[in-house]
């Protein structure tokens, strides 16, 4: 008999109200009537998944202040922004009546390079690996999102071929430096990090086998976060494909 494992949906998403990430998307204004439509179809969609818990790329520190924005947002005293934890996962814990939503990023500071100095540091002396990761990595992986609904925006940042590509980049990044000098690892290692703990704080969440873990999290996030649970042994990652 197959054992029965607590299950996780990993949705990527795009940061629907913009963000200081690497790779920048112009999602428009989430707030327009037609675009409020689109994420409507996107939560009844997600919402069939039947989600125990919802989690969020929110620090988990931020936890409590994420939920007493939930809880306003319940009491109609809260006007949703544009952001995506707001749009889906606020939406979604209401159709399920769940009484917390949960946080599970982490950005802690482990001493390590930023992504702006590593890539400054590349352009100076790697100059041929600078050229690949802006010029063909990042354009290959920015989301061609114009023209799409919402529900297919999310579909393609969640296509097999991009997440992989988006991987690579992470792996190309980790080539930066020279000698002993590690410049891109001391960024990739703190990405490393960052995901293992994400992956810690979903694990956390379950109680019990009859889990459904909905993750939304941005689609950078996908590879690691999957790998890690998949592996793990604990859990069954579901196929994003059979709920959008």
């Amino acid at each position: 008999m197959k054992e029965v494992k607590p299950k996780v949906l990993v949705v990527g998403t795009f940061h629907f109200g913009g963000s200081p990430d690497m790779v920048q998307i112009d999602a428009g204004n989430m707030l327009a009537v037609n675009k409020q439509k689109e994420v409507l179809e996107v939560v009844e969609k997600l919402e069939n998944y039947k989600p125990t818990k919802v989690a969020v790329e929110v620090e988990k520190e931020k936890e409590v202040a994420l939920n007493q924005r939930y809880e306003e947002y319940i009491d109609n005293n809260f006007e949703l922004t544009s952001n995506e934890v707001h749009q889906l996962g606020f939406r979604i814990c209401e159709l399920r009546n769940h009484q917390k939503i949960f946080a599970i990023d982490w950005m802690g500071n482990i001493g390590s390079r930023s992504i702006g100095e590593v890539l400054e540091w590349a352009e100076t002396n790697q100059t041929k690996l600078y050229d690949l990761i802006t010029k063909v990595y990042i354009p290959k992986i920015k989301p061609k999102i114009n023209g799409l609904s919402i529900l297919e925006a999310i579909k393609s940042v969640n296509q097999k071929e991009r997440i992989q590509i988006d991987h690579e980049l992470y792996l190309n990044i980790a080539q930066i430096g020279e000698g002993m000098d590690y410049v891109g690892i001391d960024w990739v290692k703190w990405w490393y990090q960052r995901n293992l703990i994400i992956y810690n704080n979903i694990i956390k969440l379950i109680e019990n086998a009859d889990e459904r873990i909905l993750l939304l999290i941005g689609s950078a996030h996908i590879h690691l976060v999957s790998q890690f649970l998949t592996e793990s042994g604990q859990v069954e990652v579901e196929n994003i494909e059979d709920y959008l």
